[in-house]
């Protein structure tokens, strides 16, 4: 069965633009472009970014989410801070250790090519992508480009990876390019 966000239960429930009661909300993931567009949105006040995600993840208006009590808000500001922060298997509650040479079990399915894909293969960079890497002018277009060559995914696709997805790509990614042959070695015979 494929990952479901949780349903929120309110507290207190509120008062939808159309007058109907709200009394739960189904949380919606996070996808990487659409926090990437909200976060540059808010600016660079903690606040007001929790409060963008907010709306994404709930998909209540503004109006609808300043009626929140403290209490709910809390609650799913501590949902945003888990899909903004964790990887995919934090969700996904995956009980085996991964190794390095396994895809990366998404906690979406995403939509590439004309495929429909649960997991993805991550294949170690080259010296060579490193150095085209290293030449790019943003650390953000650094990361899309090495996640794309590590994925085999095209840059325009990694905006349909959730949130945790990207962060779990990118501990993965990390490890290739920061950790030595001996920590693949260990974690492959393991």
């Amino acid at each position: 069965m494929a990952w479901m966000p949780p349903l929120h239960i309110l507290l207190s429930p509120i008062t939808a633009d159309t007058g109907a009661m709200i009394e739960q909300v189904q949380l919606k993931p996070l996808f990487y472009a659409a926090q990437k567009d909200a976060l540059a949105r808010a600016g660079d006040d903690e606040d007001d970014q929790f409060f963008e995600l907010a709306k994404l993840a709930t998909g209540l208006s503004e109006k609808e989410l300043d009626q929140l009590k403290r209490p709910d808000y809390v609650s799913i500001a501590q949902y945003v801070h888990e899909m903004s922060t964790r990887p995919a298997s934090f969700f996904l509650k995956e009980q085996d250790v991964t190794t390095h040479d396994q895809p990366v079990h998404l906690l979406l399915p995403l939509e590439a090519a004309g495929r429909n894909l649960s997991e993805l293969p991550l294949e170690m960079p080259a010296l060579r992508a490193t150095k085209v890497m290293k030449k790019l002018a943003t650390n953000k277009e650094r990361a899309e480009f090495i996640t794309a060559h590590c994925t085999g995914l095209m840059i325009p696709d990694l905006a349909g990876l959730t949130v945790p997805d990207w962060t779990e790509l990118q501990e993965r990614i990390d490890d290739f390019l920061n950790k030595p042959a001996d920590f693949f070695r260990s974690a492959t015979s393991k």
